[in-house]
């Protein structure tokens, strides 16, 4: 299946069906290369013939790649991914090129596509450079965080906000431990990452790295609630005086 699903037209049906994308073929000279466009007018995937050669592999045969977007901080980690590459007649700093050979799993591809797409639909404006703090909700059901965080000190997190490197996180577990547990830094961003089981659903994670425990009798919900904050269902900025006694308790 994983090479069925690599396939040149399998891309573009996937395309079609989340996107509503048609091909566009603008080259004469190559007329069997392809670009998805997102509705804004940028590309957000090019799939074109190229010898394995030409991405630095001892091998000539010719085979479909795509060149997808890639965020610059992610860019190392994905590039130690087999069958990813730096980015062939594009911008490496910014392009990736991922092999449509069957070697590169389904769920890779897809989600490489989907973060592309995501990427070409941000806006212009300046990104955030400053790191800021967060709180964010996690759902002991889901995440077994004495498992991840307290043991290895780092883990993979569902990106749902405008979040950058250096950004540091409050968890808040919610029932039925219902307090702040845990505080990490961002030290990764918009990493592709499909996961779809017992209702927990991602498409992009970041990498975080654990900076301290906290005890849940510290900082219950009846405690955050003294700072204004009533309940946690989503990421949120956290307000300047509880975050002063996260940070001094």
């Amino acid at each position: 299946m994983a090479k069925e699903y690599a396939e040149k037209e399998s891309v573009l049906r996937f395309a079609a069906e989340q996107y509503q994308t048609k091909p566009e073929y603008l080259w004469a000279r190559t007329p069997d290369a392809a670009v998805l466009r997102h509705p804004n007018g940028k590309w957000y995937g090019l799939i074109m013939p190229v010898s394995k050669a030409k991405l630095g592999l001892p091998d000539d045969t010719v085979c479909d790649m795509l060149n997808v977007r890639c965020d610059p901080m992610m860019l190392g980690s994905v590039l130690r991914q087999k069958g990813f590459f730096p980015a062939y007649h594009m911008n490496k700093n910014s392009w990736l090129t991922v092999l449509l050979d069957g070697s590169v799993e389904t769920e890779r591809v897809t989600a490489a596509l989907r973060a592309s797409y995501a990427l070409a639909g941000q806006k212009s404006a300046k990104q955030r450079t400053e790191p800021t703090e967060w709180l964010v909700p996690a759902n002991p059901k889901y995440e077994d965080l004495s498992r991840t965080l307290a043991v290895t000190g780092e883990t993979l997190w569902k990106q749902s906000g405008r979040f950058i490197v250096g950004d540091t996180v409050y968890i808040y577990e919610g029932k039925p431990i219902g307090a702040v547990t845990y505080a990490c830094t961002v030290t990764e961003i918009n990493i592709p990452y499909h996961y779809d089981q017992g209702g927990l659903h991602m498409e992009t994670v970041m990498r975080m790295r654990l900076l301290r425990i906290y005890p849940p009798e510290m900082f219950p919900l009846v405690r955050l609630q003294d700072y204004g904050v009533v309940s946690v269902r989503g990421p949120r900025h956290v307000p300047a005086d509880l975050l002063a006694a996260l940070e001094r308790e």
